[in-house]
């Protein structure tokens, strides 16, 4: 198909680089950068860069996080000798996420979580600025320690002679501390936090560009999430993760939302570097049945994080101007960019943004909604987390209403639980097991349909 230029997307593909196998692709049409109708010069209120990459080399992405920094003018108006700065990477999932097969041979580095020369970079570059290495903190709240040690982090940290700090513990503090998001909050009125977080001052995300199952967009503002600890936001039936971010006031896509914008309003951000060289749609992580490892070939930065993550939707197929972004496997959420622009928090509306750099022909004022197919088959997820304590989720999608028998065995055979033993309605659903009274070890949980059987091993680590 052809637009009135006569490039095709198969041209568009080439030439951008933007690939994901078996799914349809936004359709970008070839007119110069935002030729809106409301369009002037003097509406721009932000400034986000965006930079073509393709590869993960240690000096190409230096260079090209470095021309991002020049396009923004500069990063030496926030980052100078004596500041103290956190920043915040993304190691979603855990290690035991690095294995599954629905990466389908990607390095989990690439496809989900922050590439390390990434962060490297970053860094380097922050230090050459004038701050101190000692005054510098990785940090993210870890689904355990391998993810960090053992995948490059640990090596750069070292290197570089930076600290790390696991949110999800207090040290090196002897509590958490409290962090106000006060009167113009959406639903909270505070967070918990690790000390380290209301001490520094100047605050660094970055995130893969991903979509999110339940948040619709996933880039700096959404990787807040981790900056609380995650057994203090726990709920009851749902300890496998920040339950309560998620659906403590109402349905995860309009509870969720509020969550991402307080935590934003109570740490803000003030510089954000999205990954987006390799990255994935569908989902942010493998768990997700729509989950697809990408390549936008884009690297963005801007000190407005409204701004940034809002270039990072659009080139993502979701329009941040409206109140409702789109979700993966169908229905809507509340738009956290729009949510956050209503109260002046920063700039959702790209008439108002400058985009600068050599990918800013990528921003373009007509395009489609990436749409993400729903799977044809069965399909029964790997639990999320695992290793996993107490507690587990665990994904299955059924293409048919069915009856659908799940159960949990011990490694000997013997069964533990029956979940499920009845009709089931076609779609994707989610379940959470809770292994408070059973041993450390390994289990196994098993799915049966009229057609179809599948069975998979999650391992409880007390």
């Amino acid at each position: 198909m052809k637009n009135h230029k006569g490039f095709t997307r198969r041209d568009f593909i080439k030439t951008v680089g933007i690939t994901s196998t078996g799914l349809m692709l936004t359709q970008l049409y070839p007119k110069k950068l935002f030729a809106f109708p409301s369009f002037k010069m003097f509406d721009y209120k932000a400034k986000v860069a965006i930079t073509r990459a393709n590869n993960y080399e240690r000096n190409f992405i230096k260079q090209k996080v470095q021309y991002l920094f020049e396009q923004l003018d500069g990063i030496k108006d926030l980052f100078y000798n004596g500041k103290r700065v956190a920043i915040k990477i993304n190691l979603t999932g855990g290690s035991g996420s690095a294995y599954s097969s629905r990466l389908k041979g990607t390095d989990i580095r690439e496809a989900m979580w922050t590439h390390p020369e990434v962060m490297r970079a970053v860094i380097e570059l922050i230090i050459d600025s004038g701050v101190n290495p000692k005054d510098i903190f990785i940090v993210e709240a870890l689904w355990d320690d391998s993810s960090f040690n053992n995948f490059g982090y640990k090596d750069i940290k070292d290197n570089l002679g930076v600290n790390f700090i696991n949110l999800n513990k207090p040290e090196p503090y002897s509590d958490f501390a409290e962090l106000p998001v006060g009167d113009n909050k959406f639903y909270y009125s505070s967070f918990k936090s690790n000390r380290i977080l209301s001490e520094v001052d100047l605050f660094v995300s970055i995130p893969k560009l991903k979509h999110h199952f339940e948040a619709g967009y996933t880039g700096a503002i959404k990787n807040h999430v981790g900056i609380v600890p995650k057994q203090l936001y726990e709920l009851p039936n749902d300890r496998s993760r920040r339950g309560a971010l998620h659906q403590e006031g109402g349905p995860s896509n309009t509870h969720l939302p509020k969550s991402i914008s307080d935590l934003l309003i109570a740490r803000p951000i003030h510089l954000s570097v999205i990954d987006g060289i390799k990255n994935a749609i569908g989902g942010e992580g493998v768990w997700n049945p729509t989950f697809e490892p990408a390549e936008y070939n884009v690297l963005i930065a801007g000190k407005d994080a409204v701004a940034t993550d809002s270039v990072g939707a659009f080139v993502m197929g979701r329009d941040p101007s409206k109140s409702k972004l789109q979700l993966p496997a169908g229905g809507e959420c509340d738009n956290y960019l729009y949510m956050l622009n209503q109260k002046g928090y920063g700039i959702n509306n790209l008439n108002e943004i400058d985009i600068v750099g050599d990918g800013k022909d990528l921003i373009t004022s007509l395009k489609e909604e990436v749409n993400i197919s729903l799977p044809d088959e069965y399909q029964l997820m790997q639990n999320f987390p695992n290793p996993f304590n107490p507690s587990t989720r665990i994904g299955f999608y059924i293409p048919k209403n069915e009856f659908v028998d799940l159960r949990v065995y011990d490694i000997t055979g013997r069964e533990i639980k029956k979940i499920i033993n009845k009709e089931i309605s076609a779609g994707y659903h989610e379940i959470v097991f809770d292994a408070d009274n059973l041993s450390s070890g390994i289990y196994f949980y098993r799915i049966t349909t009229q057609n179809f059987y599948d069975a998979k091993k999650m391992i409880l680590q007390k």
